[in-house]
């Protein structure tokens, strides 16, 4: 039988003010972020991006891919609901960070909400379960990085709207299938898909509901009989979910024909070993939920190269106990509640498997994935909890029941404000994914950006020099390691890595510039001008490039050509640093007809590129 809404009475005000106490928890805990600033894709996704600046381009949301003012980027991402998010957000707070992280936890409270009012509905013989999974849901450290980072905000959109338009269905369903409801739950489904993708699962949801709690009770004298009630229940299911393939289908037609496509890939890892791979991922989500310790921006993931005993068969193994688990209780407690909740767990986990497939094997996994399946879990923990300790016991063993919750809450609430101090700025950020995941090489390249940033380059050579090591032929970790040697001064060293990153491809802007800078300090003129002509082939007038031929021309003492480069860069990028200092003592060789005079001596920093 299906949950009823029906709850005591009595107990409804103290839920609600448990629920305030929840809520004021959330607050505590990630209100140290308002003093945050942006951090990895927020200066591409909110800071640098003109796209959500201005309202005139709204209307391009639904036509482009998320990356849009990046071209080259892959075509993976279609959220306009997302983008329109981020306006609403600038147009209220400008550039303002505080307002950012404020509205993306004022999201999380509400995504928290309602997690406490499904849990109302899934079980109302149990007063205290719902405040329970709501207080786990809002404090739980895997959530970190969907509430503390701005561009993590899709994960409490999304989940918003997936969790209204799962309850809209339960009111559909409960109010004698008022159609209206219907209707407010495919809309709000059409909202979900489109603040992220992940959304898409919802029928197969509900489908699971309608299967584990049929609407009525069913005869089983016969097998004929049970034949017959099976079938009628799965027409009434098609008839159900007509509406919600129609707007399925509606979202993925849109989709693929504004990215060109369903999905592109762009892992290196072959699809089979991927495959194989999946039972470990799916079991290091499980895992992530249940103890969430270690936690990070950038993981490790251990792919399974065929039968793999601890990559596959181990994961394997665990996965069917908790299966077995799940299916156990709901026979023992004769109510199918443990088994719904462990379907919406691997449904809504199923896009994060997908991304495993698709994505780079550095980012094949992450945190923020187990946001939504995260609901599940903590319904179900809630569950747990109040079935080990019935309400029928004293006052006196109640309290002692609520305080143990209580305490274990505030443990987690204590390991969420911790990891939140992880997303304050990119050298936290970055330190802990280099020390949480010690064999991804991203993690290592985003330290070692964020070390030139500060100018501690030996600090940033070693880790490009260890992303080397554990992968000799990644273009990105040689052409990393190739900028820090020559911001180090080991012009060689600089000179042998892109020249191996270039060999190995495809080529990048900033490998032709870093060689020829390479080249030009080490008085290799014709050399260097030879790489940046071929740089410029590929990348015509990228930023710092003409100031970078100047320099080569000037070193052949070629003034009026250096002049001409100069010229052409700050005409294309009239802020570009050195530029114009270059430019006048170009003319003023042409002028004094002096001989050749040495420009070697700027900075690295004056000729970085203006924007890359």
């Amino acid at each position: 039988m299906s949950p009823t809404p029906q709850s005591p009475a009595p107990e409804k005000g103290n839920r609600n003010l448990w629920l305030a106490a929840v809520v004021l928890l959330t607050l505590v805990c990630y209100g140290v972020t308002l003093r945050f600033g942006y951090v990895y894709d927020d200066v591409m996704q909110v800071q640098n991006n003109p796209r959500i600046q201005e309202a005139r381009f709204l209307p391009s949301y639904f036509t482009q891919q998320v990356w849009a003012q990046m071209p080259g980027q892959p075509e993976n991402l279609y959220r306009p609901l997302f983008l329109a998010w981020l306006l609403g957000n600038y147009e209220a707070f400008g550039l303002s960070a505080a307002g950012w992280h404020f509205s993306t936890i004022l999201m999380h409270v509400l995504a928290t909400v309602l997690v406490f009012v499904l849990g109302r509905k899934l079980l109302p013989d149990h007063p205290y379960a719902a405040v329970i999974a709501a207080a786990i849901f809002a404090v739980h450290p895997s959530h970190v990085e969907a509430v503390a980072w701005i561009s993590g905000v899709t994960e409490p959109l999304c989940s918003v709207f997936f969790l209204a338009a799962f309850l809209s269905y339960l009111e559909y369903r409960e109010r004698t299938q008022r159609s209206a409801w219907l209707a407010a739950s495919c809309a709000l489904y059409v909202c979900a898909m489109l603040a992220k993708e992940s959304a898409i699962v919802l029928p197969g949801v509900i489908a699971a509901y309608e299967l584990w709690f049929p609407r009525r009770p069913e005869p089983a004298s016969s097998s004929a009989t049970s034949t017959q009630a099976w079938g009628a229940r799965l027409r009434r299911l098609a008839i159900l979910l007509v509406p919600y393939a129609g707007v399925c289908a509606g979202y993925l037609a849109l989709r693929s024909g504004v990215l060109h496509g369903f999905a592109h890939r762009v892992s290196d890892v072959p699809m089979r070993t991927a495959v194989f791979t999946l039972p470990n991922i799916l079991y290091f989500y499980v895992s992530q939920l249940l103890a969430p310790m270690g936690l990070g921006p950038f993981y490790d993931v251990f792919y399974a190269n065929g039968w793999s005993v601890p990559n596959l068969f181990v994961p394997v193994v665990v996965l069917a106990i908790v299966a077995f688990g799940l299916w156990w209780w709901s026979r023992k407690t004769e109510l199918n509640l443990p088994l719904f909740l462990g379907t919406w767990l691997v449904l809504t986990l199923a896009p994060a498997l997908a991304v495993s497939l698709v994505m780079s094997r550095y980012e094949a996994v992450h945190d923020r994935y187990v946001y939504l399946p995260s609901v599940a879990m903590a319904i179900l923990m809630g569950y747990g909890w109040c079935a080990l300790f019935p309400k029928t016991g004293s006052r006196k063993r109640r309290t002692v029941e609520l305080g143990v919750a209580a305490l274990l809450i505030g443990i987690l609430g204590l390991a969420t404000y911790r990891q939140c101090l992880y997303w304050q700025n990119d050298e936290a950020l970055f330190a802990r994914g280099f020390l949480v995941a010690p064999r991804n090489i991203l993690a290592k390249l985003n330290f070692s950006s964020e070390m030139v940033k500060q100018r501690r380059f030996e600090a940033a050579f070693m880790a490009s020099q260890q992303a080397v090591e554990l992968d000799p032929n990644s273009a990105p970790a040689l052409s990393s390691a190739g900028e820090d040697a020559y911001y180090l001064g080991d012009y060689a060293r600089a000179e042998g890595y892109y020249i191996r990153a270039l060999a190995i491809g495809p080529p990048h802007v900033d490998q032709f510039y870093y060689l020829a800078l390479t080249r030009i300090a080490t008085g290799h003129y014709p050399e260097a001008l030879q790489v940046l002509e071929e740089g410029q082939r590929l990348f015509p007038d990228s930023p710092g490039y003409h100031s970078a031929m100047a320099r080569a021309y000037a070193g052949l003492s070629e003034w009026n050509a250096a002049v001409n480069q100069y010229e052409k860069e700050l005409q294309f990028y009239p802020g570009s640093p050195g530029a114009a200092d270059g430019l006048a003592n170009a003319k003023a060789h042409l002028d004094s007809g002096s001989a050749n005079r040495d420009l070697d001596g700027k900075s690295a920093a004056d000729l970085r590129p203006v924007s890359r």
